[in-house]
């Protein structure tokens, strides 16, 4: 009996040790056909990325609208202006035996963003089983600099070209206020 027990205990012993010495799977958090960098984009010092999905009718739909995102994505990144508001209200009516209360709770949230991306490129692009199409789109940092560079020389240039005119402005009204003409030039 013993030695029948024995040659039971021995494969379910082995098949235990060889289940527990195998490797696990890794646990993710990324649904079946979706690619990891999707959720889980590169980290490098020189770049943003952005990722994006579509699933469309036409798969160049789907590419286009997929890169967009991913554009986008990024343009959050850099630059976004968010607008929120929350509504609050309580109300009491009643003594302490008969107490009625009220209450009304109102969030609305709204993101806007414009960035320049000049030199964002698609980095990867992948289609799950469904059709669903997944872009990665880099931006180089440098690029993105330069880019805020160039708006803020434009707005410089823009703002020094205002106070140009307004200056000549006041210059013909102070002018024409104390009836001075020019005086011609003679040699």
């Amino acid at each position: 009996m013993k030695k029948s027990c024995f040659l039971f205990l021995v494969p379910v012993l082995a098949g235990l040790v060889m289940g527990c010495a195998s490797d696990p799977k890794p646990a993710t958090d990324t649904p079946a056909g979706v690619p990891d960098w999707f959720f889980n984009p590169p980290i490098q010092e020189d770049a943003i990325f952005g990722s994006g999905s579509a699933k469309m009718s036409d798969l160049n739909m789907s590419m286009t609208m997929a890169e967009a995102r991913a554009r986008t994505s990024i343009s959050f990144t850099l630059n976004a202006n968010v607008q929120a508001m929350i509504t609050d209200y309580t109300k009491n009516a009643g003594n302490t035996n008969t107490q009625s209360n009220l209450s009304f709770a109102e969030t609305v949230g709204r993101q806007l963003t414009t960035a320049k991306l000049n030199g964002a490129t698609v980095f990867k692009r992948g289609q799950g089983a469904d059709g669903t199409v997944y872009v990665l789109v880099s931006l180089k940092k440098a690029d993105a600099a330069k880019a805020a560079t160039d708006v803020i020389d434009s707005e410089v240039s823009r703002y020094a070209e205002f106070k140009a005119m307004d200056a000549l402005k006041m210059m013909d009204a102070q002018l024409s206020k104390n009836d001075i003409k020019p005086v011609p030039v003679t040699e």
